[in-house]
């Protein structure tokens, strides 16, 4: 009896574990399914035109920002935060910062 509660509670434990990866790595963003090009082009977009929500709402979800939230009458407010966000994505992708 001892050992199937053992064995129920690795499995149990294994697939939390599995569950927290895959929510981990969804959390991480959309970053990895876009180029490096891609992302700085949408950024240069954003930083052409800071009042620009929907600009800012597409280079958020191309770094796996949640946009949900901000202020839309406010977007140039968050170009410091977008700009760290963008510039993590790119390095961890391996390119060069913007």
């Amino acid at each position: 009896m001892n050992i199937g509660i053992v064995a129920l509670s690795a499995v149990l434990l294994a697939g939390c574990q599995t569950s927290n990866a895959i929510k981990n790595a969804s959390s991480d963003g959309m970053a990895n399914m876009f180029t490096c090009d891609k992302i700085e082009t949408t950024f240069d977009a954003y930083d052409k035109d800071k009042n620009s929500f929907p600009a800012l709402q597409q280079i958020t979800d191309m770094v796996g920002i949640d946009s949900s939230s901000f202020d839309s009458s406010n977007t140039a407010s968050y170009f410091g935060m977008v700009k760290t966000g963008v510039n993590t994505a790119l390095m961890l992708k391996g390119c060069a910062a913007i």
